[in-house]
């Protein structure tokens, strides 16, 4: 129980709670592998439990009546999904679905819910956590409206990026991202990110390869997207 106690703390929702309330927490949750490509969820299914993501990365997807994937979101450690439905008994609102082995902290809703009632600045964090995801799509949105596609790229590499930039102002994507999905991503073609990462490239604003996209400065990224 200690390493598990260990393993929660590490996760920001439950950083600062005691070593009573980790106890408790430790008690209502549970550890699951993922294999890489494994749904740990389908949308519509009947919503169970809420994930930590303890190493490894979830791809959030939701498919159109067209059979078209629409990436709503790339997960990492330390993150939790799904973000809404805590307080009703809705399904699950989309796929979640693990890039590469993913090691997940499960608790149950019920549990959850439980947890929030008697952890109130447990519930306020999980709050301004949803608030925060909120506020993303609703840039989204906005960019989608006003924006061409290579801004959209642009500013969603930055999103990727943003707690992985180095002193130097560099940044490293270390996620097993194909370049379709990042074009389900922004509503695009493949061909369309493979043309603008080419013309990235040559500006020599990034490098790419399978596992990792490397941005080799941060601020002069967002000088060229805004330019």
């Amino acid at each position: 129980m200690l390493e598990q106690m260990d393993i929660l703390k590490r996760v920001p929702l439950f950083s600062e709670l005691n070593h009573d309330e980790l106890t408790r927490l430790s008690e209502i949750t549970t550890e699951r592998t993922v294999n890489k490509k494994q749904i740990v969820f389908m949308e519509g299914e009947k919503r169970e439990a809420v994930f930590f993501i303890r190493t490894g990365v979830v791809k959030i997807f939701r498919v159109d009546e067209n059979g078209n994937e629409q990436v709503i979101n790339l997960l990492q450690n330390g993150e939790m999904f799904p973000h809404i439905g805590f307080f009703d008994e809705g399904p699950y609102p989309s796929t979640a679905q693990a890039m590469e082995e993913t090691h997940l902290l499960v608790i149950r809703v019920d549990d959850f819910n439980e947890l929030l009632i008697t952890y109130p600045r447990i519930a306020i964090k999980v709050m301004k956590i949803m608030g925060q995801r909120i506020t993303q799509l609703a840039n989204r949105i906005q960019e989608f409206i006003s924006e061409d596609v290579a801004h959209r790229i642009i500013h969603t590499l930055l999103r990727l990026a943003e707690n992985n930039v180095m002193e130097d102002r560099s940044a490293t994507i270390e996620i097993p991202i194909t370049n379709q999905d990042l074009a389900n991503m922004v509503g695009t073609t493949r061909e369309t990110i493979n043309r603008i990462f080419n013309q990235l490239k040559k500006e020599g604003m990034i490098e790419t390869s399978r596992k990792r996209i490397h941005i080799y400065n941060i601020d002069e990224l967002i000088k060229y997207v805004e330019s």
